[in-house]
C-alpha cells in the first residue's frame, strides 16, 4: 500500500473546515469579492422561508414552463446569495431587504455571477456534524440492550461509515461542479 504526503492545498482545506474559516468568493465579471462562512441556523431558516414563498406562487410542474417560472421570480438566486453572504440574524434583519435590491437593480448581477456564492455556501452546510451526532447518540438508545454487543457495534460503525460517505460524496459532488 502506497502512502502519499498531504500537500499544502489539502492542509489548508482541512484547516478551513476545522476552524470554519470563510471562503473568499470572487464575483465573476467584477472586481468584487465576498466571504462565505459556515451557515447559521437562522440563515437556513430564511432560505427555507424563501423557498416556501416561491413555491406558494404555484409554479408549473412542467419543465417546458421553466422560462415562465423564471419570469415570476427573476431575483431568486440573488436573494439566496445575499442570505449566504450576510449569514446572521441581525445582518439579515437589517441589511437583507436593501442588499438584494442593490445587487438586483443597481449592480444588476446575473445568475452566473452569484452562482459561485451559492456553490461556496452549499459546502458550508453543517450536515456532517448532524450525521455524526446521530451516529454517536445511537449509543444511548434503550433498544441497544436487546442487541448483542457485536450487533450494536456493527450498527454504530455502519452509521459512522454512512455519515462519512455522505460528507465525502457531498464534497465530491460540489467539487465536480467546480471542475466544470
Amino acid at each position: 500500500m502506497e502512502t502519499t504526503q498531504v500537500n499544502g492545498k489539502e492542509r489548508r482545506a482541512l484547516n478551513e473546515i476545522m476552524f470554519d474559516l470563510p471562503d473568499v468568493v470572487y464575483i465573476p465579471g467584477t472586481s468584487r469579492k465576498v466571504e462565505v462562512s459556515g451557515l447559521h441556523p437562522y440563515t437556513l431558516e430564511r432560505l427555507t422561508q424563501l423557498w416556501v414563498e416561491r413555491d406558494a406562487q404555484s409554479y408549473p410542474a412542467d419543465s417546458a414552463d421553466t422560462l415562465k417560472s423564471m419570469c415570476i421570480e427573476p431575483y431568486f438566486a440573488i436573494k439566496e446569495a445575499c442570505l449566504f453572504v450576510l449569514n446572521g440574524f441581525w445582518k439579515i434583519k437589517l441589511l437583507y431587504p436593501l442588499m438584494w435590491r442593490i445587487w438586483a437593480y443597481i449592480r444588476e448581477y446575473t445568475e452566473e455571477q452569484v452562482q459561485p456564492i451559492i456553490e461556496a455556501a452549499k459546502k458550508k452546510v453543517p450536515l456532517t456534524a448532524h450525521w455524526m451526532n446521530m451516529a454517536y447518540s445511537v449509543d444511548m438508545r434503550v433498544d441497544w440492550k436487546k442487541m448483542t454487543e457485536k450487533e450494536a457495534e456493527q450498527y454504530r460503525q455502519e452509521l459512522i461509515s454512512a455519515a462519512k460517505q455522505l460528507s465525502s460524496s457531498d464534497s465530491q459532488s460540489t467539487e465536480s461542479i467546480d471542475g466544470v
